[in-house]
């Protein structure tokens, strides 16, 4: 896949390589006055124009959920397929809300744009990358997920058929007809209540890919006697990393995956539907969020094909420490259980319909 798709599409050009001036403390000094993002962004909005073109979020061939964080409205903003479907203001363009979910602060810059519902009326949006509310997304797909699930119950159990979630259709079916995920989760529902008399649990019908993208968590670098003697500059960059935002990120994406775990094992006692693979083990460049050169990205498959040959850990619940799932098995191994799953699910629903 990387030979087809991931390569061809970077210049490390656009991406300066990191600079090792002696002249450390100035460099430090003008980065944080500098004003503005680290790039522009034209080469990045220029490829992903090209690659998406003028599709919309409705027009996606799978459902995505693609997180941001309105920065006027502070609070962040969730666009998917299946509201967009129902909903005409959140139908943006995919062109959009890509360069919104990327817009990382001080790397590149905040994306606006604007969306109508079906009476005209405009819905402006201010967005930067998802990550600052949503670094691991887990939790918000899942959320989707469950949210659907209330609001197709609460129409089929309703005479009137009233949505959950009140707005505008914009032309769209209201109940997303053509949507295959929403036509297995009124099955589902059907099913449920027709041999059991209950509703299904949510969670045991769900299987969940988390992949991180890696992270070069230095344990064991800070102490609180340490960081009580830092200033304000101190805690955004020291000694090249950047304490304060590394708290926030490793704390955020580290809970989520712990919230995960105990919904699936605890709620629903499924917890093999929940599979998660990230490593803490990056190195200097491996890490960097824009050392964008032909050498560093080949570092990067090569360690991505390590880590499927490493074993599955969970996280234990009681201890928040990553635990081995069993001896000898594998990312690679749990990835293909997963495939095997999919495609007996998807061999079910076609018979269903022959």
């Amino acid at each position: 896949m990387h030979n087809t798709f991931r390569l061809p599409h970077f210049q490390p050009s656009h991406l300066p390589c990191r600079s090792f001036v002696p002249r450390c403390v100035d460099v430090a000094w003008n980065t944080l006055m500098r004003k503005g993002p680290k790039y522009d962004g034209n080469f990045l909005h220029k490829k992903i124009k090209d690659l998406v073109g003028d599709t919309k979020l409705a027009d996606t061939l799978s459902n995505v959920v693609m997180p941001a964080f309105d920065v006027k409205r502070m609070q962040p903003i969730l666009f998917n397929t299946l509201e967009a479907e129902r909903e005409a203001h959140k139908n943006a363009y995919l062109a959009d809300v890509c360069l919104a979910t990327s817009a990382a602060p001080t790397f590149l810059p905040a994306r606006s744009f604007c969306t109508w519902d079906s009476g005209g009326e405009p819905h402006e949006f201010q967005l930067i990358d998802g990550g600052v509310a949503a670094n691991n997304p887990t939790m918000v797909a899942m959320s989707l997920l469950t949210k659907e699930m209330l609001r197709l119950r609460r129409q089929l159990d309703d005479d009137r058929k009233l949505p959950l979630v009140q707005g505008d259709d914009g032309g769209v079916a209201g109940n997303n007809n053509n949507n295959p995920t929403t036509a297995a989760m009124k099955a589902l529902i059907d099913t449920g209540k027709a041999e059991a008399g209950v509703e299904p649990s949510v969670y045991r019908n769900i299987l969940v890919i988390s992949i991180g993208t890696g992270v070069a968590k230095e344990t064991n670098m800070y102490t609180a006697e340490k960081c009580n003697k830092w200033n304000l500059l101190d805690w955004v960059s020291n000694n090249g990393f950047n304490p304060l935002i590394d708290f926030l990120s490793y704390a955020s994406a580290d809970l989520v995956d712990i919230q995960a775990a105990v919904l699936f094992e605890v709620l629903s006692c499924c917890k093999e539907n929940y599979l998660r693979i990230q490593t803490d083990e990056l190195m200097e460049d491996a890490a960097s969020v824009d050392r964008a050169t032909e050498k560093n990205m080949e570092e990067l498959i090569k360690f991505g094909n390590k880590l499927l040959k490493d074993q599955v850990t969970r996280v234990n619940i009681e201890t928040g420490v990553y635990e081995p799932v069993k001896p000898g098995y594998t990312n690679e191994m749990a990835l293909k259980d997963f495939a095997g799953k999919l495609c007996k699910e998807r061999k079910l629903r076609q018979t269903a319909h022959e």
